[in-house]
């Protein structure tokens, strides 16, 4: 196999594993309800994915080896965007940077960790302001 095809074989085994991780990150940052959980659920991916790729280099399958390290990359980012708040070198990333601002604002939340420990649950998300019809503007709409 030529070396340009087999650059481009690795590059799909990365993108599908950041693909795929995306997801799984996602899902896993479902069960995550205070920020050490979201920390357990990092180094669960991280030692996962080393272990994944040694036993695939130990294989000698080299170009496999970009699908763990994608997922990786993936579930990381998924589970960052998922839980849905700046911890760790995160927060200082976001700060600097001046993105995830509503990240920024729930960071350290009490309201954002019960929004999160409700979610895990399965109970309705408390509410965060009132979408009820006010009774005295349905009486000015009147027809012509």
């Amino acid at each position: 196999m030529s070396a340009f095809a087999m650059a481009i074989v690795v590059l799909m085994f990365f993108l599908f594993g950041i693909l795929l991780g995306a997801k799984v990150g996602d899902e896993l940052s479902k069960t995550c309800v205070t920020a050490k959980d979201y920390w357990k659920q990092n180094a669960k991916v991280l030692g996962g994915g080393v272990l994944v790729s040694a036993i695939v280099l130990g294989f000698g399958l080299t170009a496999l080896t970009a699908f763990p390290i994608g997922f990786m990359g993936g579930a990381l980012t998924g589970l960052k965007l998922g839980f849905g708040e700046s911890v760790g070198p995160w927060k200082f990333h976001d700060k600097k940077l001046g993105v995830n601002k509503e990240h920024l604002a729930r960071a350290g939340s009490k309201q954002a960790e019960e929004t999160r420990r409700r979610r895990v649950a399965g109970e309705p998300e408390p509410e965060l302001m009132s979408v009820a019809d006010d009774d005295t503007k349905k009486g000015s709409d009147t027809q012509s």
